[in-house]
């Protein structure tokens, strides 16, 4: 079945015994609990591959609205265009030391500040160096954030096995706020048994993963492109 976020307040009102407390809100109690459950890189907040374009003289390309981490990126013409993920100061003093055009991008993930107070923080983005000149393309496998739950009727975004560990949350933090003890209750749930079992269920999603890559292959940095931009035809 599917999880709704009235069914979660009727959880909340359950573990009280009856409404919260007028200083708290049941559908924000709800979503804090949700938000945590999602602190853990669940198999099921892994979304399918997405590309992106850049675009030509701006030097950010947008990520998905419900951006979490990044899993994997590859450009999508790998033989002859690469990226490197570095640190903001690095990007900060590439862009001020420019070294002309080039095949190799250098890339950071930043969080954009809202453009007017009281809105939402912006999609996610990632900040590219040199500034795209052309469509580039990359290719990306990230997890998601969760989606809040605003309307009684929306869904929670998780597996029905692992409804039962929402719902555990959701009752331990609303017994949390009412009668402290936050992190004790919270606790109590990760360390217990519906916990473990969905770790185990979310483990084994996906029977096999490969072999182990532990080869001098495996030693090439992630990112880089192949030693040359053309091959020429076989004479």
């Amino acid at each position: 079945m599917s999880i709704t976020l009235a069914t979660l307040k009727q959880h909340v009102q359950h573990a009280l015994g009856g409404s919260v407390a007028s200083q708290l809100d049941e559908t924000t109690i709800v979503n804090e609990a949700g938000r945590h459950m999602y602190m853990t890189p669940w198999k099921f907040r892994e979304r399918p591959p997405v590309t992106l374009t850049f675009v030509a003289s701006q030097q950010f390309v947008e990520l998905p609205s419900d951006f979490g981490e990044i899993i994997a990126a590859n450009m999508t013409d790998g033989l002859v265009r690469s990226f490197t993920f570095t640190t903001f100061h690095d990007l900060v003093q590439r862009r001020s030391t420019s070294t002309g055009s080039t095949n190799h991008y250098w890339l950071a993930v930043s969080h954009p500040a809202p453009s007017n107070d009281g809105d939402p923080l912006p999609a996610a983005r990632l900040e590219l160096y040199p500034t795209p000149t052309s469509a580039d393309q990359i290719t990306i496998a990230y997890r998601a954030n969760r989606i809040p739950l605003v309307n009684d009727s929306d869904i929670a975004l998780v597996p029905d096995y692992a409804e039962s560990t929402l719902i555990a949350l959701v009752r331990a933090f609303a017994l949390g706020y009412e009668e402290e003890g936050m992190e004790v209750r919270v606790g109590e749930v990760e360390s217990g048994v519906m916990w473990h079992r969905l770790k185990e269920k979310d483990g084994l999603v996906q029977p096999d993963y490969g072999p182990l890559r532990n080869s001098a292959l495996s030693t090439s940095r992630q990112g880089y492109q192949m030693p040359w931009d053309s091959t020429a035809d076989p004479s």
